[in-house]
């Protein structure tokens, strides 16, 4: 892998939920080039469950990173990651092999094009499976977990600089509406010191529409505000309007440190077992209430919350 210029991150993960238990499983591989600092490579398992979330991190020289993009592979050293599969083993302490089955959903882009090749924002993310099942087994802590027709999505992060402040959902498949998916992430840019008020941008796709706002100038339609941990949104434009909230408790959260490429860290609190109610209506969608015990919910912060240990 060639290093890229820093500062520059960049990730690629999957997760996924089992579809009869408040269990998921997230899994990242993850590029830091900072601009002070020695560049790493670092592989994170995460998993929810009956006993409680457990997290692993481990770091790896740079050197044994390969990060391609015609094939889309992610190798950290005897770790790999593709559209297709996960494959790895750290130590003695976890090992997993996932097979990956694409869904019929189509790539989602949270940003129009143009601001995918801008400077700002520093942060860009792709989803390249929104809806996809997963089978296989992981070993975590000398426990196994069967993976069998879990759902989730493939991810791609990648950017300058991790967004100052966010929170970030998703959810493959409601309840009561399984074809359905939101992508949602209400940022906060800096300027300087100054953090500026948050803009809301999301893809909803519900009933062969989709309703999305992926501008700046389309964010004025929509709304929201979040804290640890509840987040309540909504947009309105023409035919269209969703009202939502994305919820969970301390108790199912992961506490990460994320270092950043200007140094210093963030702290990421997440949980793939949150729970989402959202509301739709107009001409566009028959009014109705879709629910899922299935969400990820991440809030990206620079304070660190005494409710959530940090596990990785």
């Amino acid at each position: 892998m060639t290093i890229p210029q820093a500062p520059y991150y960049e990730s690629r993960f999957i997760r996924a939920n089992d579809p009869h238990a408040d269990r998921a499983l997230w899994l990242r591989e993850t590029v830091l080039v900072p601009t002070g600092g020695e560049p790493s490579a670092d592989v994170w398992l995460m998993v929810f469950d009956t006993d409680g979330p457990r997290a692993l991190k481990h770091e790896f020289p740079i050197g044994t990173a390969d990060f391609r993009y015609d094939e889309w592979t992610a190798r950290i050293a005897t770790t790999t990651l593709d559209d297709t599969a996960a494959h790895g083993a750290l130590d003695d302490a976890a090992r997993w092999h996932l097979t990956i089955s694409p869904g019929d959903g189509d790539p989602v882009r949270v940003l129009s094009d143009r601001l995918y090749t801008a400077r700002f924002p520093t942060a860009k993310t792709l989803v390249r499976q929104p809806k996809a099942r997963f089978d296989g087994r992981i070993e975590i802590g000398g426990a196994g977990i069967e993976v069998d027709g879990w759902t989730g999505s493939v991810n791609h992060n990648w950017g300058t600089r991790h967004t100052p402040a966010y929170a970030y959902g998703q959810v493959c498949g409601f309840d009561n509406a399984p074809e359905s998916t939101l992508e949602i992430v209400t940022a906060r840019a800096a300027l300087g010191p100054l953090l500026l008020p948050g803009v809301t941008l999301f893809v909803f796709r519900h009933a062969g529409q989709e309703f999305a706002v992926r501008t700046i100038g389309g964010s004025f339609q929509s709304h929201a505000r979040y804290a640890p941990f509840t987040w309540t949104f909504g947009a309105r434009a023409g035919d269209r309007m969703i009202e939502g909230e994305i919820s969970t408790v301390p108790a199912d959260v992961i506490g990460l440190t994320y270092g950043d490429t200007h140094g210093g860290v963030k702290y990421c609190y997440n949980s793939a077992i949150a729970h989402c109610r959202l509301q739709v209506a107009g001409k566009a969608f028959e009014r109705a209430e879709l629910v899922s015990r299935r969400a990820m919910f991440e809030i990206l912060t620079d304070d660190r919350l005494d409710t959530v240990p940090l596990l990785a």
